[in-house]
């Protein structure tokens, strides 16, 4: 920036009050400066006016008040650093400090930013002090020599001697330059021109100055002359004769799969000319997953691409002594040819001298098993030429630069593979149930089919179906994985030990879950604490890849823990006292059914829910279950696997309500199998546990199943039970709801009669305990029952009284299902236009509440009333749509229904 100064004298004050920025300049300092022996008697009132424009003319670029006046004195009031003069003191002191650590890479970059602030002479154009233009001169010039020795320290000695030469000539009698010149000639093996240097430069000397040299550079002639060593390249410590390095491991032979991982990072470790930084990939991940392997796979294919050496060191991160930066770099500086006494022993010197050493160079570095950021700090090259390939546990977060890589379990196809290839016994099947049960039980983890692959390819006589066999034992698995120095227990036991104890305590904690993947809130329940405040434990886990995060579903954080580190998480938590870990279990199962009555009250109302039990629940926050068709998708295999630790804890009275609150979104999503399956495991328990109101209710619930089915003396039998049960119990409500399913029997088997009946008798049992949920369901089976007997105005009757208690309940759901029944009434009074109608306001309200299976039912009756309209068209399109669904879901009646339709349709 040009600034209007103003006259002559007002220029070499601002240079005066410059080059003494944030200091005190005495008014008869500045006289004296600027008129000598003979100021004017007006001098001070000059002095202020002088002053005064300038203040005028930096106003606007350097702030309201640059000049400050104190007594009898003027201050320049700006920060040293704002001043090219203050930062090139700054850089200049930094770039010494690592020139005296003998950082000479990181010392030739400072220096040369302090240097590049000179833009020519110094003050130019300003009338200034001699002494003060010489004094900074010295300066730069001193600055320029320390440059210049920092690159000799860097083996740039061929390319220093032209800009030597010109600095002698430009300052002939600099004493050092004469000695850097001299030095740099001498490392590139011209000794008798760097002793012609000595020799003109002394002649020099004596005859302009009468001197001679000192005894510093007369004794650097001196050694030169001898070929003394440090002072010749042969001798040199840091510049001796390059040696090449190679400390890879060897290759891993059987390696298998990744290909895709494997050829990206690839093309990552590619050299690059226009780089500027190393290349780091931080491999990370679970113990016995692979990382190493991985990295030395990639080491080897990419070692040509780095001629001047591969370095390997193991940093020990998961033992409980990490090797110590400095040790890993001593032993780095000794493979490049360092001399042991020449290595320095603090940290920082070392890695400065191993960064100027290569500098410059194509170097692959493998870093395995690092314990974190600061340990691998000191260890990473600055120059864009090397390649650093990292593995650890840890997920490294807070390294400044390299590419994360999280390493995970191999995919199925790879792990099969792999799996092959170690057994070499052709006994191999990838489709065999065997086979799947081993791959199913190692989970991916390389250690682990290594370890399968040994024992079965040792000739000991194990086949595949004898280890799956033994794996299918989690408490035994571990003792199983394990062969001469491999095992899978050590290797994740490492990770273990060096957690503190609370966050050791939270890891076996995950043994008590029910599920491999879990929410937070139930970790921290299983832990004790409270679920908002388990957040940065968790994460602690996360970091050291002891879980994995697989969602956020409903803003709640999931997580997982690997099989075999959960069977490990098991045995550790089986040292606890029994008390707390039942205790712990009952915490986190009552969890579950909370939240999950919370989700199924936001879940269309079924007649087939019965009151809440006893069994003690953990209140949560709701948060999760806003969307409860989305969180019970989630929790869905959690639900079923808590259902199965309730019974096998002999929860009996746990294992029902869960299973029975689940059916809930069970019979809204169609999911017969999963709801057949969790109901009977909670059958047995309650069952053994004597919870009479649950076995009801589970029956109750298996009876709608094979109403779903088609299996109507299944159905019979069930719901009969349920009913007897309920009526031993004097349980009013499970009586009318087995009734309820009684119903629909004798609807289904042509019965139309006795299902009027039986609707009649739940219906008044409803009425009575003040249902009204029930009674408007058992209005409407009433009501198509007597359609079913051609008493249609009765049937309409029963529709309206149904309709208006789904009013009072405000119960959308409902309301489709007495329209669908309206417009099926409709179609019987060949009455297709208005029947339409209610069948397309049923659809409406069904597909906005995302019930799929009872909109297949309403399309249906749609397929049924297009076809009365003569639109064939429309009613194939529609019937398939249906079809599709109900052979998805298993329900065959309706699925004939829609073929018979469609039959008709076709001429078939």
């Amino acid at each position: 920036m040009d600034l209007p100064l103003g006259p002559p004298q007002a220029r070499r004050l601002f240079a005066l009050l410059l080059i003494q920025a944030g200091q005190l300049v005495s008014s008869d300092r500045i006289i004296d400066e600027l008129w000598g022996a003979a100021p004017p008697a007006s001098a001070k009132v000059q002095v202020q006016g002088l002053i005064s424009g300038l203040r005028r003319n930096l106003r606007s670029p350097l702030g309201d008040q640059p000049i400050l006046t104190r007594g009898a004195a003027y201050l320049l009031d700006v920060r040293p650093e704002e001043t090219d003069t203050g930062l090139f003191t700054r850089l200049a002191a930094e770039g010494r400090e690592l020139l005296m650590r003998q950082c000479h890479h990181e010392a030739a970059q400072r220096l040369r930013e302090a240097l590049a602030l000179w833009r020519g002479p110094v003050l130019a154009g300003v009338p200034a002090a001699a002494e003060v233009i010489a004094r900074w001169e010295d300066q730069r010039l001193s600055v320029l020599e320390d440059r210049i020795e920092a690159e000799l320290g860097l083996g740039e000695h061929d390319r220093l001697v032209p800009e030597l030469r010109d600095n002698l000539a430009t300052a002939p009698f600099r004493e050092r330059t004469c000695g850097q010149l001299m030095i740099a000639l001498a490392r590139a093996g011209r000794a008798a021109e760097a002793l012609d240097v000595y020799g003109k430069w002394r002649q020099g000397l004596v005859d302009e100055l009468g001197i001679e040299p000192s005894p510093a550079i007369r004794a650097l002639h001196g050694e030169i002359l001898r070929d003394s060593p440090g002072v010749t390249a042969c001798h040199h410590p840091a510049y001796r004769e390059s040696v090449v390095p190679s400390q890879l491991p060897p290759g891993i032979p059987d390696f298998v799969g990744r290909d895709a991982l494997v050829a990206d990072l690839l093309a990552e470790l590619t050299p690059d000319e226009e780089r500027e930084t190393p290349r780091v990939l931080l491999l990370t991940g679970a113990g016995g997953i692979g990382k190493s392997s991985l990295a030395i796979r990639l080491a080897h294919q990419v070692a040509e691409a780095y001629p001047d050496g591969t370095l390997f060191a193991s940093l020990r991160g998961t033992t409980n002594e990490p090797r110590p930066p400095e040790a890993v770099l001593a032993g780095f500086l000794r493979a490049f040819g360092v001399p042991a006494d020449a290595v320095p022993a603090d940290v920082d010197e070392s890695a400065c001298l191993f960064r100027s050493l290569v500098h410059g160079r194509r170097v692959l570095l493998v870093l395995d098993d690092a314990a974190g950021e600061a340990q691998l700090r000191p260890l990473l090259p600055a120059g864009g030429g090397c390649a650093v390939l990292v593995t650890s546990r840890f997920a490294l977060d807070g390294l400044e630069i390299g590419r994360p890589v999280p390493v995970d379990v191999l995919p199925s196809a790879d792990a099969a593979a792999l799996l092959a290839r170690l057994t070499e016994s052709g006994e191999f099947d990838e489709d065999s149930v065997a086979a799947q049960q081993v791959l199913e039980y190692c989970g991916g983890l390389p250690l682990a089919l290594r370890i399968v692959g040994s024992r079965i390819g040792d000739r000991s006589g194990w086949r595949l179906a004898d280890v799956a066999v033994e794996l299918s034992v989690e408490r035994r698995r571990l003792d199983w994985l394990r062969t001469g120095d491999l095992a899978v227990r050590s290797s994740l036991s490492l990770g273990y030990r060096q957690l503190a104890p609370d966050r050791q305590r939270l890891f076996r904690r995950l043994g008590l879950l029910p599920t491999a993947d879990f929410p937070a809130w139930a970790a921290a329940l299983a832990d004790g604490g409270e679920p908002d405040r388990v957040d940065g434990a968790l994460e602690d886990l996360r970091h050291r890849h002891m879980i994995q995060p697989i969602s956020r579903d409903s803003g709640t954080p999931r997580y997982r823990v690997h099989e075999l580190l959960r069977a490990f998480a098991v045995e550790e938590v089986g040292a606890e006292p029994e008390r707390e870990r039942a205790e712990a279990v009952e915490r986190v199962l009552g969890g579950w059914l909370w939240l999950a009555e919370k989700a199924a009250a936001r879940l269309p109302g079924s007649v087939l829910r019965p009151e809440p039990g006893t069994a003690a629940r953990t209140a949560l926050d709701e948060t999760p279950v806003a969307e409860p068709l989305s969180w019970f998708q989630s929790e869905l295999h959690s639900l079923e696997a808590a259902v199965s630790q309730a019974a096998a804890a002999g929860l009996g009275e746990l294992a029902w309500e869960i299973a029975v609150v689940a059916a809930s979104y069970f019979d809204h999503s169609g999911l017969y199998a999963e709801w057949s399956r969790c109901h009977r495991r909670a059958l047995a328990a309650a069952r053994t546990s004597g919870c009479a109101r649950g076995e009801a209710a589970l029956l109750r619930g298996i009876g709608q199943i094979h109403l779903y089915w088609d299996d109507y003396p299944e159905a019979t039998r069930t719901l009969t039970e349920s009913y007897r049960i309920s009526e031993r119990i004097g349980d009013p409500a499970g009586r009318a709801r087995a009734l309820t399913g009684l119903c629909v029997v004798a609807r289904s088997t042509g019965r139309p009669g006795e299902s009027r009946e039986t609707a009649k008798r739940a219906l008044a049992i409803f009425t009575e305990i003040g249902d009204v949920l029930g009674m408007a369901h058992l209005h409407t089976s009433y009501a198509v029952a007597s359609a079913d007997l051609d008493l249609l105005d009765e049937a309409e009757a029963e529709l309206d009284e149904a309709w208006r208690l789904c009013v009072e309940l405000d119960d959308p759901h409902r309301m489709a299902l007495v329209l669908r029944r309206q417009g099926q009434l409709h179609l019987r009074r060949r009455d297709p236009r208005v029947a339409m109608s209610c069948l397309r306001r049923a659809l409406d309200l069904l597909e906005s509440l995302s019930d799929e299976l009872c909109a297949a039912q309403v399309r249906l009756d749609i397929g049924r009333t297009y076809t009365t309209l003569g639109q064939r068209q429309a009613a194939a399109k529609v019937l398939t749509g249906a079809s599709s669904r109900f052979t998805g879901a298993g329900n065959r009646s309706s699925a004939a229904a829609c073929a018979r339709l469609l039959g008709t349709l076709t001429g078939a």
